[in-house]
């Protein structure tokens, strides 16, 4: 599951920065390319949640929507997330969960 793999504290050190380098790609504004608020959004995270990720804090936006996604949807699969990023045309974040050798994680129900 996504929050196994992302946001764990028990995740072993190579996957450590995982959701930094997420971060990383999506905190980014980008008249071109898809950020947090797009992935957001096509997870089905409402519209009136994601103002609330705006107000002023010293966490990144990524970080907190993850944080958000663990509580409201802690049972979603990796696949799903895979899915929603290769749909908004992110594949340098796609290879990025693929080279971290989760990619035996995607297929079929199995979890993050």
């Amino acid at each position: 599951m996504v929050k196994e793999v992302i946001t764990s504290t028990n995740i072993i050190a190579p996957r450590v920065s995982l959701l930094d380098d997420i971060a990383l790609a999506l905190d980014e504004q980008s008249i071109v390319l898809a950020n947090w608020s797009s992935l957001a959004l096509t997870l089905g995270v409402p519209r009136q949640m994601l103002k609330q990720f705006e107000r002023r804090s010293t966490q990144s936006l990524v970080y907190r929507l993850f944080v958000c996604l663990e509580v409201t949807h802690p049972q979603m699969k990796l696949k799903t997330l895979m899915d929603s990023l290769e749909s908004m045309n992110r594949k340098d974040l796609v290879k990025i969960l693929r080279n971290r050798k989760l990619a035996g994680k995607l297929s079929g129900q199995r979890s993050w």
